[in-house]
C-alpha cells in the first residue's frame, strides 16, 4: 500500500473514530439529558404530590375540626333541649299540684255549704256552684297545662332546630356551591 493509500487509510480511520465518538458524546449526552429531565420531572411530581398532600391533609384536618365543633355543639343543643324539657316537666307537675290543692279547698268549701243547706233550693243552689266550679277549674286548668306544654315544645326545639340549620350551613351548602 503507498502511503497515500495508507494515509487516505488512516484519515478515513480517524474520520470513522471521530464520528463513532461523536455520535458516543451525542448518545451519551442525550442519555443525561433524558436522565435529567426524568429527575427533574419525578422531583416535581413529588413536590406537587407533597403539596396536594399537605393541602389535603389541612383540608382534612379543618373538616375534622368542624366534625368536632359540631359535635360539642350538638351536646350543648341537646343539653339545652333537655333543660328546658325537665324545667317544663317541673312547671306542668307543679301546676297540677297546685290545680288538686285549690280544688280540694273549692271542694271542701262546698261539702260544708251542703251540709250547712237548710231548704231544697240552698242544696239547689251549692249543687250549682259546685258544677260551675269545676268547670272553670278544668277549662282553666286545661288551658294553663296547654300553655305550659307549648311554651316547653318551643324551648326544647329551638336549640336543637338552630344546630341543625348551623349544621346544614356548615357541612351542605359547602357542596351546594
Amino acid at each position: 500500500m503507498t502511503n497515500e493509500a495508507k494515509s487516505k487509510a488512516t484519515s478515513a480511520n480517524e474520520n470513522a473514530a471521530e464520528v463513532l465518538e461523536t455520535i458516543a458524546n451525542v448518545g451519551h449526552e442525550t442519555v443525561e439529558t433524558f436522565l435529567a429531565m426524568g429527575s427533574d420531572t419525578a422531583a416535581k411530581g413529588y413536590k406537587d404530590a407533597s403539596a396536594y398532600g399537605k393541602e389535603s391533609l389541612d383540608v382534612a384536618r379543618v373538616g375534622y375540626d368542624k366534625l368536632i365543633a359540631s359535635g360539642k355543639d350538638n351536646l350543648d343543643a341537646y343539653s339545652k333541649a333537655t333543660s328546658a324539657v325537665l324545667a317544663g316537666f317541673e312547671a306542668y307537675y307543679g301546676q297540677v299540684l297546685a290545680y288538686t290543692k285549690k280544688a280540694a279547698t273549692e271542694n271542701a268549701d262546698i261539702v260544708e255549704k251542703f251540709y250547712a243547706a237548710k231548704t231544697p233550693q240552698e242544696l239547689l243552689d251549692v249543687q250549682f256552684e259546685a258544677v260551675n266550679n269545676s268547670v272553670n277549674r278544668a277549662v282553666a286548668q286545661s288551658t294553663e297545662l296547654n300553655k305550659i306544654a307549648t311554651d316547653t315544645a318551643n324551648k326544647a326545639i329551638a336549640p336543637v332546630k338552630n344546630q341543625i340549620e348551623n349544621s346544614v350551613e356548615i357541612f351542605v351548602k359547602p357542596f351546594a356551591a
